[in-house]
């Protein structure tokens, strides 16, 4: 899902009249599944969820599916935490019900850059994951050529280009060590 980089989600509180927000998934399958299909298409939700529960990764990768046979948009998220509840970080390599197994870690790989947008948040409980995110302050990114040509295009006609290079543009008096002008 990394053709996905630059899309914002909603992870705002999950009030009346907005999409669901961000969603920490504790819920069985059929549940959750029942929550994304109920979603509005347009939906930016973030989902969270721990990487102990396949059957949540499963039917995610499952919706992306489904939706995109049927020509419907999918433009929700998922994040997978491997931490645990205890703040110690990762569980064992050798504890194979703490981490992603292997077989899903391999399908969510195999969805490509253009698949469902999966993150793997190692070390974070679903719990500190959901904090992070809620605190984070978000950065305009030079790279994400789409926003900033949107930016350029809000605020143009409100520059004056002219006065504003004639401003930063004017000759600077350096003054060299001993404080005379170089």
């Amino acid at each position: 899902g990394s053709d996905h980089r630059y899309r914002h989600y909603d992870v705002g509180s999950n009030v009346q009249g907005r999409s669901i927000g961000m969603s920490m998934i504790t819920t069985d399958l059929a549940a959750f599944l029942r929550t994304m299909q109920r979603q509005d298409e347009n939906a930016r939700t973030l989902f969270i969820c721990h990487a102990t529960r396949d059957d949540v990764i499963l039917g995610f990768l499952g919706e992306y599916r489904r939706r995109t046979r049927r020509g419907m948009p999918f433009q929700s998220a998922l994040v997978v935490c491997t931490g645990g509840d205890d703040g110690m970080g990762d569980f064992d390599d050798d504890d194979m019900d703490g981490g992603l197994c292997s077989e899903v870690c391999e399908m969510i790989e195999d969805a490509g850059p253009s698949g469902p947008p999966v993150l793997i948040a190692s070390g974070y409980s679903p719990a500190e994951a959901a904090k992070e995110i809620r605190t984070m302050t978000p950065k305009f990114n030079a790279n994400d050529e789409r926003r900033v040509t949107r930016a350029t295009e809000h605020y143009e006609p409100y520059i004056d280009f002219d006065l504003l290079l004639e401003r930063t543009s004017t000759n600077i008096e350096v003054l060299d060590v001993e404080g005379a002008i170089a």
